[in-house]
């Protein structure tokens, strides 16, 4: 089945979407349907980054600002913005870098305070990008598998630290390669079920420290790094955790997205991606692969299906009615799996 969105583009406002979400759910086989979405949306890049109007852009646009957002995971949240949108070199041989942060509360009683960075240096020789966030963070916990009921539902507690950086250098046109280092400290967990009873354990051993060591290879020709409309981006990524990182978890992930964006000629835009996951040894529950939330399965609950693996892909198709004006219908299809060869894609 199809998802279907509307959205606004406000072309000053940054990262986060007002969203009326309604589900339908297709067997197990995670197809999702998403009826309708209102956005109060993010784009930095529109005002900053459309590879046609880059060279009139200024040298330096900060923008603080109220947030204001909806999400599945979150309800209504609020709270200050402030984003960056910054050229490190030329424009003709640089793509703008940006960089956000963000203290927000949630009527779900969640705190997110959150910075990110996306940077090009001069001549792209190298592209950083990482997070440095605390997460107070309430959730839905639905259990582990691509068959849990919906009506099981319980609340999970937790609060997060996260630390995370990539450092690429560029070995050749649009071709960058280079370490990338992840730590999280979760701790203050409360799980209190009324019917995953059986769960209790495996939540509580996933208190501790994560920390991964890897590697990571793109290929980037897009021309956007936040709203692209051609080009495309490949991405292999490897994470190696364990006690000799200083970690209390030994377990590793390797993650494959693929994307491509099409313009057409009436500057209508089509994209595609594939994303998986791949999880192998102890895997502590909020590193298990997860599908929903705001990037890949939109209109999922992030983390209404979890397991070791997850495989998904979608289809997008946007269309600029007027600047501040659009739409975008997508669909997206995936599953989660305990391993690669027990995916129910095609049943």
């Amino acid at each position: 089945m199809p998802q279907f969105a509307l959205f606004l583009k406000i072309p000053t406002f940054s990262g986060y979407k007002l969203k009326i979400i309604l589900l339908k759910l297709h067997n197990s086989y995670l197809v999702s349907v998403l009826l309708v979405i209102v956005a109060l949306t993010a784009s930095l890049s529109a005002t900053g980054q459309q590879s046609d109007t880059v060279r009139r852009q200024k040298k330096l646009k900060i923008t603080p600002l109220p947030a204001l957002f909806y999400t599945p995971e979150t309800r209504l949240g609020f709270g200050g913005l402030v984003s960056g949108v910054f050229n490190l070199g030329d424009r003709k041989t640089t793509r703008n870098s940006n960089a956000e942060v963000l203290a927000a509360y949630t009527l779900n009683n969640q705190i997110i305070l959150r910075t990110r960075n996306n940077l090009f240096t001069k001549d792209e020789k190298y592209a950083l990008s990482g997070e440095l966030s605390f997460y107070d963070f309430p959730i839905l916990y639905y259990g582990v598998g691509n068959d849990t009921d919906k009506d099981l539902e319980e609340e999970l507690g937790y609060k997060v630290f996260i630390f995370q950086e990539r450092v690429l250098r560029q070995v050749r046109k649009s071709l960058f390669i280079g370490p990338q280092y992840r730590y999280n400290y979760l701790y203050d967990i409360e799980y209190e079920p009324e019917n995953l009873v059986d769960d209790i354990p495996f939540i509580y051993s996933g208190a501790g420290t994560n920390s991964g060591l890897g590697f990571s290879t793109i290929y980037d020709t897009r021309n956007n790094v936040l709203n692209a409309s051609k080009g495309v981006f490949l991405q292999f990524s490897t994470f190696f955790h364990g006690e000799a990182l200083g970690g209390d978890f030994n377990f590793n992930r390797y993650t494959v997205d693929l994307r491509r964006y099409w313009m057409l000629k009436n500057g209508d835009v089509i994209a595609a991606q594939y994303f998986g996951e791949f999880n192998t040894g102890n895997i502590p529950f909020r590193e298990m692969a997860q599908l929903g939330g705001e990037n890949i399965m939109r209109g999922y609950y992030n983390g209404r299906f979890r397991d070791d693996q997850q495989m998904a892909v979608q289809v997008e198709y946007r269309k600029q009615v007027i600047p501040w004006l659009g739409f975008t219908a997508f669909g997206a299809y995936g599953d989660v799996s305990d391993d690669i060869g027990n995916f129910e894609i095609g049943d």
